[in-house]
């Protein structure tokens, strides 16, 4: 993968953190619990054509690219960080790496929400 430069990082990427929690209605409500913004990338993975087929899981359609700032956005810290919003456009986040393995950039590879892949 290409190294990345901090000025390819162009966008305002908002993550939220959503827990469920008991309701007045005795059931259950998301809330969004944490969220914080950091500019990013988000590029698209490319087109998939399926034929007479389909596949297993939700499919990656975006990857969201980030500066890697301990505490805050190394791999690790996207435990419980479930959705990444940019432009109107909310995704789920599926898989989280370092990229190159240098801790200067998080990948984050996504499905970008109502996609069915």
């Amino acid at each position: 993968m290409n190294n990345l430069m901090c000025g390819d990082l162009n966008k305002r990427v908002t993550f939220e953190t959503v827990k469920t929690v008991a309701n007045k209605a005795s059931g259950f409500t998301n809330q969004v619990t944490n969220s914080f913004t950091v500019w990013g990338r988000v590029e698209s993975t490319g087109t998939q054509v399926f034929w007479n087929t389909s596949q297993i899981g939700p499919g990656v359609t975006n990857r969201i690219f980030v500066r890697a700032v301990k505490g805050k956005t190394y791999p690790c810290d996207f435990k419980n960080v479930q959705w990444a919003s940019c432009e109107g456009v909310k995704y789920k986040i599926l898989r989280v790496m370092d990229v190159n393995g240098e801790h200067r950039f998080t990948l984050l590879e996504c499905c970008a929400d109502g996609v069915k892949v």
